[in-house]
Protein backbone atom coordinates (compact mmCIF):
# COMPACT_ATOMS: atom_id res chain seq x y z
CA UNK A 1 0.00 0.00 0.00
CA UNK A 2 1.20 3.63 -1.15
CA UNK A 3 2.83 6.04 2.06
CA UNK A 4 0.51 8.85 1.14
CA UNK A 5 2.35 11.35 3.60
CA UNK A 6 5.68 10.54 2.67
CA UNK A 7 5.17 10.71 -0.84
CA UNK A 8 3.27 14.29 -0.32
CA UNK A 9 6.04 15.44 1.97
CA UNK A 10 8.79 14.91 -0.61
CA UNK A 11 5.94 16.74 -3.50
CA UNK A 12 6.26 19.85 -1.44
CA UNK A 13 10.14 19.78 -1.40
CA UNK A 14 10.00 19.25 -5.71
CA UNK A 15 7.47 21.85 -5.66
CA UNK A 16 9.83 24.28 -3.68
CA UNK A 17 12.69 23.40 -5.88
CA UNK A 18 10.92 24.17 -9.03
CA UNK A 19 9.78 27.16 -7.83
CA UNK A 20 12.83 28.63 -8.12
CA UNK A 21 13.76 28.28 -12.02
CA UNK A 22 9.86 29.60 -12.16
CA UNK A 23 10.69 32.41 -10.59
CA UNK A 24 14.27 33.07 -12.85
CA UNK A 25 12.02 32.99 -15.75
CA UNK A 26 9.43 35.62 -14.36
CA UNK A 27 12.26 37.87 -13.37
CA UNK A 28 13.89 37.50 -17.41
CA UNK A 29 10.31 38.44 -18.60
CA UNK A 30 10.00 41.55 -16.46
CA UNK A 31 13.37 42.72 -17.91
CA UNK A 32 12.15 42.26 -21.61
CA UNK A 33 8.91 44.19 -20.93
CA UNK A 34 6.63 41.06 -21.11
CA UNK A 35 4.53 41.79 -18.17
CA UNK A 36 1.68 39.96 -19.08
CA UNK A 37 4.33 36.74 -19.19
CA UNK A 38 5.90 37.54 -16.39
CA UNK A 39 2.42 37.44 -14.22
CA UNK A 40 1.64 33.36 -15.53
CA UNK A 41 5.31 33.03 -13.79
CA UNK A 42 4.74 34.45 -10.90
CA UNK A 43 1.33 32.66 -10.51
CA UNK A 44 3.50 29.47 -11.46
CA UNK A 45 5.79 30.48 -8.41
CA UNK A 46 2.93 31.55 -6.13
CA UNK A 47 1.09 28.00 -6.49
CA UNK A 48 4.15 26.33 -6.22
CA UNK A 49 5.11 27.72 -2.69
CA UNK A 50 1.38 27.85 -1.36
CA UNK A 51 0.62 24.29 -2.35
CA UNK A 52 4.43 23.13 -1.23
CA UNK A 53 3.87 24.84 2.13
CA UNK A 54 0.67 23.50 2.97
CA UNK A 55 2.05 20.06 1.76
CA UNK A 56 5.45 20.26 4.26
CA UNK A 57 3.00 21.82 7.20
CA UNK A 58 0.43 19.07 7.22
CA UNK A 59 3.15 16.47 6.40
CA UNK A 60 6.16 17.30 9.09
CA UNK A 61 5.57 14.54 11.41
CA UNK A 62 6.78 12.04 8.23
CA UNK A 63 10.28 13.44 7.94
CA UNK A 64 12.06 9.83 8.09
CA UNK A 65 9.83 7.19 6.44
CA UNK A 66 10.49 3.89 5.65
CA UNK A 67 9.37 3.97 1.68
CA UNK A 68 8.91 0.96 -1.62
CA UNK A 69 9.33 1.48 -5.15
CA UNK A 70 5.39 2.02 -5.26
CA UNK A 71 5.94 5.06 -3.04
CA UNK A 72 8.79 6.44 -5.72
CA UNK A 73 5.97 5.86 -8.50
CA UNK A 74 3.50 7.71 -6.74
CA UNK A 75 5.79 10.33 -6.13
CA UNK A 76 6.88 10.36 -10.23
CA UNK A 77 2.91 10.35 -11.03
CA UNK A 78 1.96 13.57 -8.98
CA UNK A 79 4.85 15.00 -9.89
CA UNK A 80 4.65 14.97 -12.99
CA UNK A 81 1.26 15.78 -13.09
CA UNK A 82 2.06 18.61 -10.78
CA UNK A 83 4.70 19.76 -13.81
CA UNK A 84 2.16 19.81 -16.59
CA UNK A 85 -0.25 21.86 -15.32
CA UNK A 86 2.09 24.52 -13.53
CA UNK A 87 3.99 23.98 -16.69
CA UNK A 88 0.77 24.97 -18.86
CA UNK A 89 0.29 28.11 -17.45
CA UNK A 90 2.77 30.38 -18.90
CA UNK A 91 2.02 28.88 -22.47
CA UNK A 92 -1.44 30.47 -21.99
CA UNK A 93 0.21 33.47 -22.82
CA UNK A 94 0.92 32.13 -26.97
CA UNK A 95 -1.51 29.75 -26.95
CA UNK A 96 -4.34 32.42 -26.89
CA UNK A 97 -5.97 31.01 -24.27
CA UNK A 98 -6.51 27.48 -25.11
CA UNK A 99 -6.16 25.50 -22.44
CA UNK A 100 -5.75 22.06 -23.79
CA UNK A 101 -3.08 23.31 -26.28
CA UNK A 102 -0.75 24.51 -23.25
CA UNK A 103 -1.18 21.72 -21.14
CA UNK A 104 0.40 19.54 -24.63
CA UNK A 105 3.01 22.09 -24.57
CA UNK A 106 3.98 21.43 -20.89
CA UNK A 107 3.42 17.82 -21.28
CA UNK A 108 5.26 17.42 -24.18
CA UNK A 109 8.60 19.08 -22.88
CA UNK A 110 8.16 17.61 -19.12
CA UNK A 111 7.97 14.18 -20.78
CA UNK A 112 10.91 15.02 -23.40
CA UNK A 113 8.97 14.30 -26.66
CA UNK A 114 10.07 18.01 -27.94
CA UNK A 115 6.89 18.26 -30.00
CA UNK A 116 5.01 21.70 -30.62
CA UNK A 117 1.04 22.27 -31.75
CA UNK A 118 1.81 26.07 -31.75
CA UNK A 119 1.83 27.75 -35.44
CA UNK A 120 4.65 27.79 -37.24
CA UNK A 121 4.75 31.91 -36.95
CA UNK A 122 4.40 32.12 -33.34
CA UNK A 123 7.46 33.85 -31.94
CA UNK A 124 8.20 32.20 -28.69
CA UNK A 125 9.55 34.73 -26.09
CA UNK A 126 13.28 34.26 -24.68
CA UNK A 127 12.26 33.60 -21.01
CA UNK A 128 9.58 30.81 -22.67
CA UNK A 129 12.05 29.31 -24.73
CA UNK A 130 13.82 29.19 -21.27
CA UNK A 131 10.80 27.59 -19.61
CA UNK A 132 11.11 24.81 -22.18
CA UNK A 133 14.71 24.17 -21.71
CA UNK A 134 13.65 24.10 -17.58
CA UNK A 135 10.74 21.77 -18.27
CA UNK A 136 12.76 19.50 -20.50
CA UNK A 137 15.51 19.01 -17.75
CA UNK A 138 13.50 18.13 -15.21
CA UNK A 139 11.72 16.04 -16.68
CA UNK A 140 14.60 14.02 -18.16
CA UNK A 141 16.28 14.46 -14.14
CA UNK A 142 12.66 13.22 -12.61
CA UNK A 143 12.66 9.83 -14.67
CA UNK A 144 16.15 9.28 -14.35
CA UNK A 145 16.25 9.94 -10.27
CA UNK A 146 12.66 7.66 -10.05
CA UNK A 147 15.12 5.07 -11.64
CA UNK A 148 18.09 5.36 -9.20
CA UNK A 149 15.86 5.76 -6.23
CA UNK A 150 14.20 2.26 -7.00
CA UNK A 151 17.69 0.21 -7.85
CA UNK A 152 18.98 1.95 -4.20
CA UNK A 153 15.69 0.93 -2.40
CA UNK A 154 15.67 -2.44 -3.34
CA UNK A 155 20.11 -3.33 -3.94
CA UNK A 156 21.25 -6.06 -6.01
CA UNK A 157 18.03 -7.53 -5.57
CA UNK A 158 16.85 -6.54 -9.44
CA UNK A 159 17.31 -9.03 -12.39
CA UNK A 160 19.91 -7.47 -14.81
CA UNK A 161 20.95 -4.37 -12.61
CA UNK A 162 22.89 -5.98 -9.91
CA UNK A 163 26.98 -4.18 -9.49
CA UNK A 164 24.81 -1.88 -11.29
CA UNK A 165 23.84 0.71 -8.08
CA UNK A 166 25.15 4.03 -8.96
CA UNK A 167 25.06 6.24 -5.42
CA UNK A 168 24.86 4.60 -2.29
CA UNK A 169 22.27 6.77 -1.03
CA UNK A 170 19.92 6.19 2.22
CA UNK A 171 17.33 3.69 1.28
CA UNK A 172 14.74 5.70 3.28
CA UNK A 173 12.28 7.40 0.10
CA UNK A 174 12.50 10.80 2.10
CA UNK A 175 12.69 14.90 1.24
CA UNK A 176 16.44 14.92 2.08
CA UNK A 177 17.58 11.88 0.10
CA UNK A 178 15.14 12.69 -3.20
CA UNK A 179 17.00 15.75 -2.89
CA UNK A 180 20.26 14.28 -2.76
CA UNK A 181 19.53 12.38 -5.70
CA UNK A 182 18.04 14.98 -7.70
CA UNK A 183 20.49 17.41 -7.98
CA UNK A 184 23.72 14.99 -8.33
CA UNK A 185 22.01 13.99 -11.25
CA UNK A 186 20.90 17.61 -11.99
CA UNK A 187 24.26 18.04 -11.98
CA UNK A 188 25.21 15.18 -14.01
CA UNK A 189 23.36 16.05 -16.84
CA UNK A 190 24.60 20.08 -16.66
CA UNK A 191 27.96 19.00 -17.40
CA UNK A 192 26.54 17.07 -20.36
CA UNK A 193 24.47 19.97 -21.60
CA UNK A 194 27.72 22.28 -21.11
CA UNK A 195 30.37 19.72 -23.19
CA UNK A 196 27.96 19.57 -25.75
CA UNK A 197 26.92 22.77 -26.15
CA UNK A 198 30.50 24.38 -26.51
CA UNK A 199 30.86 23.02 -29.88
CA UNK A 200 27.90 24.48 -31.00
CA UNK A 201 29.23 27.67 -29.53
CA UNK A 202 32.23 27.51 -31.36
CA UNK A 203 30.16 27.21 -34.30
CA UNK A 204 28.64 30.37 -34.26
CA UNK A 205 25.62 29.39 -32.44
CA UNK A 206 24.12 31.85 -29.42
CA UNK A 207 24.34 30.60 -26.00
CA UNK A 208 20.35 30.12 -26.21
CA UNK A 209 20.40 28.32 -29.46
CA UNK A 210 23.81 26.47 -28.58
CA UNK A 211 22.03 25.07 -25.10
CA UNK A 212 18.74 24.63 -26.50
CA UNK A 213 19.95 22.55 -28.79
CA UNK A 214 22.55 20.60 -26.46
CA UNK A 215 19.32 20.15 -24.21
CA UNK A 216 17.08 18.46 -26.68
CA UNK A 217 20.19 16.14 -27.29
CA UNK A 218 21.14 14.96 -23.93
CA UNK A 219 17.13 14.66 -22.66
CA UNK A 220 16.70 13.37 -26.28
CA UNK A 221 13.96 15.94 -26.55
CA UNK A 222 13.28 19.02 -28.49
CA UNK A 223 13.39 22.25 -27.21
CA UNK A 224 13.01 24.23 -30.73
CA UNK A 225 13.05 22.68 -34.39
CA UNK A 226 16.24 22.92 -35.58
CA UNK A 227 15.06 24.74 -38.77
CA UNK A 228 14.71 27.86 -36.76
CA UNK A 229 18.09 28.36 -35.61
CA UNK A 230 20.11 31.12 -37.02
CA UNK A 231 23.77 30.21 -37.70
CA UNK A 232 25.18 27.82 -40.42
CA UNK A 233 25.27 24.48 -38.94
CA UNK A 234 28.25 22.36 -39.91
CA UNK A 235 29.88 18.77 -38.90
CA UNK A 236 31.32 20.47 -35.78
CA UNK A 237 27.40 20.64 -34.16
CA UNK A 238 26.24 17.83 -36.35
CA UNK A 239 28.63 15.62 -34.92
CA UNK A 240 28.33 17.17 -31.22
CA UNK A 241 24.76 16.71 -30.86
CA UNK A 242 25.29 12.79 -32.42
CA UNK A 243 27.10 12.35 -29.39
CA UNK A 244 24.74 14.09 -27.04
CA UNK A 245 21.88 11.72 -28.25
CA UNK A 246 23.59 8.56 -28.20
CA UNK A 247 24.51 10.23 -24.40
CA UNK A 248 21.16 10.47 -23.47
CA UNK A 249 19.68 7.32 -24.82
CA UNK A 250 22.02 5.14 -23.09
CA UNK A 251 21.71 3.92 -19.68
CA UNK A 252 22.34 6.46 -16.91
CA UNK A 253 23.51 3.76 -14.26
CA UNK A 254 26.41 2.99 -17.01
CA UNK A 255 26.91 6.53 -17.40
CA UNK A 256 27.52 7.57 -13.44
CA UNK A 257 29.62 4.07 -13.00
CA UNK A 258 31.59 4.85 -16.05
CA UNK A 259 35.16 6.72 -14.31
CA UNK A 260 35.06 3.38 -11.94
CA UNK A 261 34.36 1.00 -14.63
CA UNK A 262 34.80 2.47 -18.27
CA UNK A 263 34.70 -1.18 -20.19
CA UNK A 264 31.36 -1.41 -18.91
CA UNK A 265 29.53 1.07 -21.07
CA UNK A 266 30.82 -1.09 -23.94
CA UNK A 267 29.93 -3.98 -22.66
CA UNK A 268 26.73 -4.00 -21.63
CA UNK A 269 23.96 -5.19 -23.39
CA UNK A 270 22.16 -1.70 -23.94
CA UNK A 271 24.62 0.10 -25.43
CA UNK A 272 25.79 -2.68 -27.76
CA UNK A 273 22.17 -2.95 -29.08
CA UNK A 274 21.87 0.62 -29.46
CA UNK A 275 24.90 0.91 -31.76
CA UNK A 276 23.67 -2.05 -33.94
CA UNK A 277 20.05 -0.15 -34.47
CA UNK A 278 22.40 2.56 -35.13
CA UNK A 279 24.05 1.03 -37.92
CA UNK A 280 21.41 -1.12 -39.61
CA UNK A 281 19.19 2.27 -39.86
CA UNK A 282 22.45 4.01 -41.13
CA UNK A 283 22.29 1.55 -43.54
CA UNK A 284 18.82 1.46 -44.41
CA UNK A 285 18.85 5.07 -45.04
CA UNK A 286 22.04 5.43 -47.25
CA UNK A 287 19.75 4.15 -50.02
CA UNK A 288 16.90 6.64 -49.84
CA UNK A 289 19.00 9.45 -48.63
CA UNK A 290 22.27 8.83 -49.96
CA UNK A 291 22.10 11.14 -52.85
CA UNK A 292 20.84 13.89 -51.15
CA UNK A 293 22.61 13.69 -47.68
CA UNK A 294 26.09 13.15 -46.75
CA UNK A 295 27.09 10.40 -44.45
CA UNK A 296 26.93 12.69 -41.27
CA UNK A 297 23.67 13.67 -41.53
CA UNK A 298 22.11 9.79 -42.54
CA UNK A 299 23.89 9.12 -39.17
CA UNK A 300 22.22 11.93 -37.25
CA UNK A 301 18.89 11.07 -38.96
CA UNK A 302 19.55 7.35 -37.59
CA UNK A 303 20.49 8.64 -34.10
CA UNK A 304 17.21 11.03 -33.92
CA UNK A 305 14.81 8.18 -35.09
CA UNK A 306 16.47 5.98 -32.36
CA UNK A 307 16.61 8.34 -29.56
CA UNK A 308 12.94 9.27 -30.33
CA UNK A 309 14.27 12.70 -30.59
CA UNK A 310 13.66 14.00 -34.24
CA UNK A 311 16.16 16.91 -33.67
CA UNK A 312 18.27 16.30 -36.61
CA UNK A 313 15.56 15.08 -39.08
CA UNK A 314 15.19 17.79 -41.70
CA UNK A 315 11.68 17.86 -43.43
CA UNK A 316 13.01 16.39 -46.59
CA UNK A 317 14.89 13.63 -44.71
CA UNK A 318 11.13 12.68 -42.95
CA UNK A 319 9.44 12.66 -46.10
CA UNK A 320 12.04 10.67 -48.07
CA UNK A 321 12.53 8.40 -45.18
CA UNK A 322 9.88 5.32 -45.80
CA UNK A 323 6.94 5.37 -43.61
CA UNK A 324 7.64 1.39 -42.35
CA UNK A 325 11.05 2.04 -41.70
CA UNK A 326 10.34 5.23 -39.22
CA UNK A 327 7.67 2.99 -37.64
CA UNK A 328 10.27 0.05 -37.10
CA UNK A 329 13.36 1.52 -35.30
CA UNK A 330 10.74 4.65 -33.73
CA UNK A 331 9.25 1.20 -32.06
CA UNK A 332 12.09 -0.30 -31.27
CA UNK A 333 14.12 3.35 -29.89
CA UNK A 334 11.00 3.92 -28.09
CA UNK A 335 9.76 0.96 -26.50
CA UNK A 336 13.20 -0.93 -25.78
CA UNK A 337 15.84 1.94 -25.45
CA UNK A 338 15.60 5.41 -25.08
CA UNK A 339 13.39 6.00 -22.21
CA UNK A 340 13.71 6.80 -18.14
CA UNK A 341 17.96 6.92 -19.45
CA UNK A 342 18.04 3.32 -20.96
CA UNK A 343 17.24 0.31 -18.91
CA UNK A 344 14.34 -0.90 -21.63
CA UNK A 345 16.21 -3.32 -23.46
CA UNK A 346 16.93 -5.79 -21.21
CA UNK A 347 13.10 -6.93 -20.85
CA UNK A 348 13.77 -7.57 -24.89
CA UNK A 349 17.36 -9.59 -23.79
CA UNK A 350 14.84 -11.61 -20.74
CA UNK A 351 12.40 -12.55 -23.47
CA UNK A 352 14.88 -13.96 -26.05
CA UNK A 353 16.35 -16.41 -23.13
CA UNK A 354 13.24 -17.53 -22.02
CA UNK A 355 11.35 -17.56 -25.13
CA UNK A 356 12.21 -21.17 -25.95
CA UNK A 357 10.90 -22.80 -22.76
CA UNK A 358 7.86 -20.42 -23.21
CA UNK A 359 6.62 -21.79 -26.43
CA UNK A 360 8.09 -25.31 -24.91
CA UNK A 361 5.72 -24.56 -22.62
CA UNK A 362 2.54 -23.76 -24.59
CA UNK A 363 2.79 -26.90 -26.48
CA UNK A 364 3.64 -29.42 -23.69
CA UNK A 365 1.95 -27.52 -20.78
CA UNK A 366 2.59 -30.71 -18.46
CA UNK A 367 5.69 -32.27 -19.63
CA UNK A 368 8.47 -31.93 -17.64
CA UNK A 369 11.75 -29.91 -18.34
CA UNK A 370 15.07 -30.22 -18.04
CA UNK A 371 17.15 -28.26 -15.28
CA UNK A 372 19.92 -26.55 -16.32
CA UNK A 373 22.60 -25.06 -13.46
CA UNK A 374 24.95 -23.41 -15.38
CA UNK A 375 21.85 -20.99 -17.17
CA UNK A 376 20.60 -17.88 -15.60
CA UNK A 377 17.20 -17.54 -14.08
CA UNK A 378 14.64 -15.27 -13.81
CA UNK A 379 11.74 -14.60 -11.59
CA UNK A 380 8.67 -15.53 -12.81
CA UNK A 381 6.95 -12.42 -11.53
CA UNK A 382 9.61 -10.61 -13.41
CA UNK A 383 8.97 -12.31 -17.00
CA UNK A 384 5.45 -12.16 -16.01
CA UNK A 385 5.58 -8.44 -15.89
CA UNK A 386 7.90 -7.95 -19.36
CA UNK A 387 4.97 -10.15 -20.82
CA UNK A 388 2.65 -7.47 -19.53
CA UNK A 389 4.35 -4.14 -20.56
CA UNK A 390 4.90 -5.94 -24.21
CA UNK A 391 1.17 -6.63 -24.71
CA UNK A 392 -0.05 -3.50 -23.00
CA UNK A 393 1.79 -1.36 -25.00
CA UNK A 394 -0.16 -3.55 -28.13
CA UNK A 395 -3.52 -2.76 -26.88
CA UNK A 396 -2.71 0.93 -26.33
CA UNK A 397 -1.24 1.68 -29.24
CA UNK A 398 -4.19 0.01 -31.38
CA UNK A 399 -7.17 1.57 -29.02
CA UNK A 400 -5.14 4.91 -29.60
CA UNK A 401 -4.77 4.29 -33.06
CA UNK A 402 -8.40 3.32 -33.37
CA UNK A 403 -9.81 6.57 -31.23
CA UNK A 404 -7.40 8.79 -33.57
CA UNK A 405 -8.77 7.47 -36.51
CA UNK A 406 -12.82 8.24 -34.89
CA UNK A 407 -10.94 11.67 -34.49
CA UNK A 408 -10.07 12.47 -38.57
CA UNK A 409 -6.79 10.73 -38.83
CA UNK A 410 -5.87 8.68 -41.76
CA UNK A 411 -4.58 5.53 -41.21
CA UNK A 412 -0.87 6.27 -41.87
CA UNK A 413 -1.24 9.93 -39.23
CA UNK A 414 -3.27 7.34 -36.70
CA UNK A 415 -0.48 4.62 -36.41
CA UNK A 416 2.30 7.45 -36.55
CA UNK A 417 0.79 9.26 -34.07
CA UNK A 418 -0.12 6.37 -31.83
CA UNK A 419 3.32 4.96 -31.70
CA UNK A 420 4.82 8.90 -31.43
CA UNK A 421 2.98 9.70 -28.27
CA UNK A 422 3.39 6.23 -26.52
CA UNK A 423 6.79 6.18 -27.00
CA UNK A 424 7.40 9.73 -26.22
CA UNK A 425 9.02 10.13 -30.14
CA UNK A 426 9.15 13.72 -31.66
CA UNK A 427 10.18 11.58 -34.86
CA UNK A 428 7.20 9.85 -35.36
CA UNK A 429 4.89 12.78 -34.35
CA UNK A 430 3.09 14.21 -37.69
CA UNK A 431 1.53 17.24 -36.40
CA UNK A 432 -0.01 18.61 -39.49
CA UNK A 433 -3.28 17.23 -39.43
CA UNK A 434 -3.71 17.36 -35.23
CA UNK A 435 -3.49 21.32 -36.39
CA UNK A 436 -6.10 21.04 -38.39
CA UNK A 437 -8.40 19.05 -36.94
CA UNK A 438 -12.27 19.28 -36.08
CA UNK A 439 -11.09 17.97 -32.63
CA UNK A 440 -8.62 19.50 -32.03
CA UNK A 441 -8.85 20.42 -27.89
CA UNK A 442 -9.78 16.71 -27.29
CA UNK A 443 -7.20 15.74 -29.72
CA UNK A 444 -4.66 17.36 -27.39
CA UNK A 445 -5.86 16.33 -24.28
CA UNK A 446 -6.02 12.51 -25.34
CA UNK A 447 -2.43 13.13 -26.49
CA UNK A 448 -1.40 14.81 -23.61
CA UNK A 449 -2.60 11.93 -21.38
CA UNK A 450 -0.86 9.32 -23.29
CA UNK A 451 2.43 11.06 -23.52
CA UNK A 452 2.40 10.80 -19.95
CA UNK A 453 1.44 7.34 -19.70
CA UNK A 454 4.23 6.27 -21.97
CA UNK A 455 6.92 8.34 -19.91
CA UNK A 456 5.33 6.57 -16.33
CA UNK A 457 5.36 2.45 -18.13
CA UNK A 458 8.89 1.48 -17.06
CA UNK A 459 8.82 2.87 -13.20
CA UNK A 460 4.92 1.25 -13.43
CA UNK A 461 6.83 -1.96 -14.40
CA UNK A 462 9.39 -1.45 -11.34
CA UNK A 463 6.37 -1.04 -8.96
CA UNK A 464 4.46 -4.53 -10.22
CA UNK A 465 7.73 -6.34 -10.10
CA UNK A 466 8.83 -5.15 -6.65
CA UNK A 467 5.71 -5.10 -4.91
CA UNK A 468 4.77 -7.06 -1.83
Amino acid sequence: MMNGLVVLRVLSGFLAMFAVPSFLCALWAFQNDRYEQASLFILVVTLAIVVGLMLAVATHHKRDEDAHARDVVGFLIFAWLTLSVLGAIPFLDVSNGQVTLALFEAVSCATTTGTSLLQDDTILPASLVAWRIILHIVGAILSVSGVVIVVNAVGTSLPGLGASIPVRFNRTFSRSSFFKIFLSLAGLTSVLCFVIAMPVKLDGASWREAFGLSVSAVTTGAVFDLNSVDFSFSWLSEYALILGLILGSLNIVLLINFMKRPFSLLMNPETVSLFILILLLSGLLSFSLGGVFDPGQIVGVAVSVISTSGLLISDEAFSMTPAPVLLFFGFMGGAAISATGGMKIYRMLVLLDRSGDEFTHLAQPHAVSHADQTRRGYPIRFVITVWTYLIAFAVICIILAALLALLGADFSDAVMTSLGTITNSAALFPTDWVQSAANQSLLEFVLSVTMVLGRLELLLLFSLLLGE
